[in-house]
């Protein structure tokens, strides 16, 4: 196969602003490959754009048809992969494509379906960025009518083997997820890890590298940025709160983002009586990012411990740490590993909001060891938890798809 390979990228985005996806575009076409990325336009993104040379293709469906298909995969009626498997072929149609990037394991289904209606060789590569079939336990959609009759978590985990098995390479974003997927039987040799580390030149790219001071926690606030959902431990935090203020009165905790139990969390506080205690801000640019971490005390991920979450990594994690931020997460496998080799932060009991308040207190009793964390978990990013590290893994793998 050539050397510089024309790859159709597919995810089920808008792509603006999923950074990492455009780290991994802007790596592939640096290193002479052309990217073509077919993703979804939910509204009023242009239907073709330029970035760095790839191409982006903007396939028409609402953000409401996205949801509702996307959780009908590899059920008895499956309308998403059909419109996927068409759009894929249309591609082939006008461009010669030598592999088949798919984001997420629902999508793998239609880029192997695609490649089998070609004549072409065509490599298919996996980037599943989370243990999906794990993840479908902890979806609200896939635990209440008519998702739990329609869903078979059996038959997503007994899917999940065959598509592997049957795709070229597979792409995790920790190490730990390695483990998984060979004990399913799935050869070794094709899993490849490209971690979900930050690019710091495009991350900073308007900050530059950020002063790290020891905080003033008169006013303390810790920050959270992600999707709200059952399995980010959000709860946990929520209840935490009255403990805490009682010692630290005027902490407060931002939220960035939305999801499927905001009206929950929302409910909870104002039964606890600390509405006023929480600001939403739902979500924001990425460009915002920065300056909303930079803000804050500290940085949260709470996510409840689980098989799933014991085997992915949040790209927000290394955001928290770029900008010299103390981190406090839960105990899932990675998140521990890493803060705790990095002395960036402390790690609480996942679902145990006792046990939150108090790191919550121990943390913003000692500020300048608040400082301290903030240092040693910007240097390790900058050491080791880089792009430059998943990068070289990435073009690793087509370097092998060039040469099979």
């Amino acid at each position: 196969m050539k050397n510089n390979l024309n790859i159709a990228m597919i995810l089920d985005n808008e792509f603006t602003g999923d950074m990492r996806v455009e780290n991994e575009v802007i790596a592939l076409q640096e290193a002479g490959h052309q990217v073509f990325v077919l993703c979804l336009n939910h509204g009023n993104k242009p239907p073709e754009e330029d970035f760095h040379g790839a191409k982006i293709i903007r396939l028409p469906l609402s953000k409401w048809r996205t949801k509702k298909m996307r959780a009908l995969v590899n059920s008895f009626f499956d309308p998403y992969t059909l419109f996927w498997k068409k759009e894929l072929i249309k591609l082939f149609k006008v461009y010669q494509i030598d592999a088949i990037h798919a984001h997420d394991l629902y999508l793998v289904g239609a880029a192997l379906k695609a490649r089998r209606s070609n004549k072409r060789q065509i490599r298919v590569v996996a980037d599943l960025h989370e243990n999906y079939p794990h993840a479908l336990k902890n979806y609200k959609f896939t635990n209440k009518f008519p998702g739990k009759y329609i869903i078979s978590i059996k038959k997503w985990e007994k899917t999940e083997i065959e598509w592997l098995n049957e795709v070229d390479h597979i792409i995790t974003v920790i190490e730990e997820a390695v483990d998984r997927y060979t004990s399913l039987g799935i050869n070794p040799k094709k899993i490849h890890v490209v971690p979900n580390y930050v690019n710091a030149a495009e991350f900073l790219d308007k900050t530059g590298l950020p002063e790290i001071k020891e905080p003033n926690t008169a006013e303390p606030t810790a920050l959270y940025i992600g999707g709200f959902d059952l399995h980010r431990g959000l709860e946990s935090v929520v209840r935490a709160l009255p403990a805490i203020n009682k010692e630290f009165p005027n902490f407060k905790l931002t939220l960035v983002g939305t999801g499927s139990n905001e009206e929950d969390l929302k409910q909870l506080a104002a039964e606890l009586g600390v509405t006023q205690k929480i600001e939403f801000m739902g979500w924001r640019k990425p460009a915002e990012l920065p300056g909303l971490i930079k803000k804050a005390t500290l940085c949260l991920i709470p996510h409840l411990k689980s098989i799933h979450t014991d085997h992915t990594i949040p790209h927000k994690l290394f955001h928290y740490m770029i900008m010299g931020k103390p981190v406090l997460v839960s105990n899932c496998k990675p998140l521990e590993r890493i803060v705790k080799e990095t002395g960036a932060g402390e790690v609480f009991q996942s679902n145990n909001p006792s046990d939150f308040a108090e790191k919550v207190q121990k943390l913003l009793g000692n500020t300048q060891r608040l400082k301290s964390m903030g240092e040693k978990g910007q240097k390790a990013v900058l050491k080791t938890y880089n792009w430059e590290d998943g990068k070289a893994q990435l073009l690793n793998l087509y370097n092998t798809t060039s040469e099979d």
